[in-house]
């Protein structure tokens, strides 16, 4: 008896949902190093800089992570649009 062929998964398709996840998760780490080196004390944290230089930086990832999150979202958005006008 002559077995029906499975179709393969979309290699493509689950490569950009695994880049999308990992970008998402990605917001979420430097969004939650930012706030760990914001509000880390001296204890917690063995860094030997001003608080200055701390907020700079901490600020600096927290932006970053939103910015991701901003493209990620737009990709993600662009994407969907776009299979649905084929």
């Amino acid at each position: 008896m002559i077995r029906p062929r499975k179709e393969r998964p979309d290699v493509s398709s689950t490569f950009n949902k695994f880049v999308r996840y990992f970008s998402m998760i990605m917001t979420l780490v430097y969004v939650g190093a930012g706030l760990f080196i914001i509000f880390a004390n001296e204890q917690q944290m063995n860094l030997d800089m001003p608080d200055t230089a701390k907020n700079i930086l901490g600020g600096t990832l927290i932006l970053y992570g939103i910015v991701r999150f901003v493209r990620t979202y737009q990709q993600h958005k662009q994407q969907k649009h776009g299979r649905f006008e084929d």
